[in-house]
């Protein structure tokens, strides 16, 4: 049988190691790629990121900028429109009351003298919120007189432009017919209820009116 020198045995075990060693160097190799490639994916990926949300933010910024300068210019126009408002206001107070100068104006929170009679003042008031929403009123009156007073008394309510929006009578069954409530002599007594308004309507005038 052929049998290898110590000479050629060593040589293969020479060849062999380096065998062994290029191989391993390969692999290393092969790792050290994938594992940088892997890296610059990673760092590509961030850097899109990165771009998105820079994107984002200065779209954002630019958004909130142009939301600023629309506000401003919004406000602005309302400023100069303000004076223009009053006025026609004023002009639609002025008509109303010269159509009907009977009217005296709502005002809320406020005790409203009115002297007429036995009816000495009223009370406005908003009470609830969102649909339960409502006005209130309460008068007083007193019977300063020497005989018994039957008190029969209509608050009618008007809108802006003077077209009645609300009636509330006091001494009158709902039917219409009297009451026998009376004033006693010296007696002083308010009277509190809810209006009842047309569609919601808003009042900004009122009357009192005392049946003889």
């Amino acid at each position: 049988m052929y049998q290898l020198s110590n000479r050629d045995s060593a040589h293969v075990t020479e060849k062999s190691k380096s065998y062994w060693h290029q191989g391993k160097y390969k692999y290393r190799s092969s790792s050290r790629t994938k594992l940088i490639f892997f890296l610059s994916i990673v760092s590509i990926v961030e850097a899109v990121m990165l771009l998105i949300l820079f994107i984002q933010l200065a779209l954002t910024e630019q958004e909130k900028l142009e939301l600023t300068v629309l506000e401003k210019k919004q406000a602005q126009e309302l400023k100069a429109l303000r004076p223009e408002v009053e006025r026609l206001r004023a002009e639609i107070a002025s008509l109303t009351a010269s159509r009907l100068p009977n009217l005296a104006k709502l005002e809320l929170d406020k005790v409203i003298n009115l002297e007429m009679d036995y009816v000495k003042n009223i009370v406005f008031t908003v009470a609830g919120k969102g649909s339960d929403k409502h006005y209130e009123y309460k008068i007083v009156m007193e019977n300063s007189g020497l005989s018994l007073v039957h008190p029969a008394v209509d608050i009618l309510f008007f809108d802006r432009v003077g077209v009645q929006v609300g009636l509330s009578k006091i001494g009158f069954h709902e039917d219409g017919t009297p009451n026998l409530d009376m004033l006693e002599r010296g007696e002083v007594r308010s009277f509190s209820a809810s209006v009842d308004l047309v569609d919601d309507a808003k009042p900004e005038y009122f009357r009192v009116k005392i049946h003889k």
